[in-house]
């Protein structure tokens, strides 16, 4: 029984992580890519591109960090269940 939890915990991990990573590429496809701002030419272009790649960079980082963050409490989580356990 014990395993079945852990492997809820690994499961539930890999969909918050996956639907997660859906959602942010929807969310780039609808927004980061049509963000523009009003400057014409090469410095323009470069601009546009630099902000892009930032908003998109940060969106990635929001990401690990909210996985980050669910990996270490189910670890903390099944580590507290570990030590509870028969000895």
């Amino acid at each position: 029984m014990k395993t079945l939890k852990y492997t809820v915990d690994i499961i539930g991990i890999m969909i918050l992580a996956w639907g997660l990573m859906l959602f942010l590429l929807i969310v780039v496809n609808n927004v980061v890519v049509d963000l523009r701002l009003p400057i014409e030419g090469f410095e323009g272009s470069l601009i546009n591109n630099a902000l892009q790649l930032a908003v998109g960079g940060a969106l990635f980082l929001a990401w690990l960090f909210v996985w980050y963050k669910v990996t270490v409490y189910c670890r903390k989580r099944r580590l507290r269940l570990w030590s509870r356990g028969p000895q």
